[in-house]
């Protein structure tokens, strides 16, 4: 709980948050929202739908305007948004900003920390790792985003089989690897989008382009800016195959299992010693965390021993749970 006389750090987020937009989130970080949000394992722009979804009438009219997560408003300035929401209550836009706006945010920072004290306390705290011992071999199990991993030699991306990365300022694996991968100029504008511009070459090499490939494929990039960090390399698995007609993936457990094997025959073949996994499927995708981790740990299975150290990063409470829970069934223990 903030000071009652220093401002409270999440309002202060969602006042800058509100002004630069949803299109710009990562374009600067927000600890509190993203801290909160990974605690309850969702995306920060999901977080705040979740939040507007449980208010009524203007309350909830005006909040998603402030917000710009009612639909068509994601990419309004910032004073056009402020423009709407002062409407729904019939006020000037000016009477609006200086009484309504902070009290809709204290009710979304309120409303956030209300979310949080209903969920357990995480296991893993965000930001650590776990060393665990499985038999005869080691893992580390990391909960923190991907874009922070160090010193990993190859780490696997989650894609859809058209090899079509999510925008970078999306919340998604392949969003953020996209944009810690980016070349930037000084002012922090991207000037070689790396990944997709790597993923399109190969796609035209293998006379792909426009198309799709077969579900499993693994496709191989540099790390752009990520060789910064220590990673030689990024391992692209095409595994989310498009339903026709809606926003929504089907991922199969063979698709998995093909590219955890691809995976390894690369990581072997270009000498990496260790490679890190996220539970394919468990966001976008839109695969519960549970069945992502038994999918991820079946293919593993398959290939034991494995040829390199092994990590596996998960972002939210939820999926770092559920690999906890799946490791501990497995046998693992905390290695010595």
């Amino acid at each position: 709980m903030a000071h009652p006389h220093r401002p409270d750090p999440l309002v202060t987020e969602l006042r800058v948050l509100r002004e630069q937009g949803l299109l710009r989130l990562h374009r600067r970080p927000y600890p509190e929202l993203a801290g909160a949000a990974d605690s309850l394992g969702l995306p920060v722009d999901v977080l705040l739908e979740r939040v507007v979804a449980r208010l009524d009438g203007d309350l909830a009219h005006a909040t998603a305007y402030t917000l710009g997560t009612a639909p068509g408003t994601r990419d309004w300035p910032a004073s056009e948004r402020r423009k709407h929401a002062a409407k729904v209550y019939r006020l000037s836009v000016e009477r609006f900003r200086k009484e309504q706006e902070l009290l809709i945010l204290e009710n979304v920072a309120a409303r956030i920390r209300a979310m949080l004290g209903a969920a357990r306390p995480a296991e893993l705290p965000m930001g650590s790792s776990l060393r665990l011992q499985v038999g005869g071999a080691a893992l580390t199990l990391h909960r923190r985003p991907v874009e922070t991993l160090k010193d990993v030699a190859a780490i696997a991306s989650s894609e859809n089989v058209y090899l079509e990365m999510s925008k970078s300022f999306k919340s998604s694996l392949s969003a953020s690897l996209r944009a810690a991968a980016a070349a930037r100029d000084d002012v922090g504008d991207v000037v070689d989008d790396v990944l997709p511009r790597e993923l399109r070459a190969w796609m035209r090499a293998h006379g792909r382009e426009g198309g799709r490939v077969t579900a499993g494929t693994v496709v191989p990039t540099s790390p752009g800016e990520l060789r910064r960090h220590g990673v030689r390399r990024l391992y692209h698995a095409a595994i989310a195959v498009p339903l026709p007609g809606s926003n929504d993936y089907s991922v199969e457990p063979a698709a998995v299992d093909r590219a955890v094997h691809g995976i390894f025959r690369l990581a072997a073949h270009e000498g990496m010693a260790s490679v890190c996994l996220p539970m394919f499927g468990a966001g976008r995708a839109g695969l519960d965390p549970e069945t992502a981790f038994a999918y991820l740990w079946g293919a593993l299975a398959h290939e034991a021993p494995w040829a390199c150290e092994l990590h596996i990063v998960t972002r939210s409470e939820r999926g770092t749970n559920a690999a906890l829970r799946g490791l501990r069934a497995a046998g693992a223990v905390p290695a010595s």
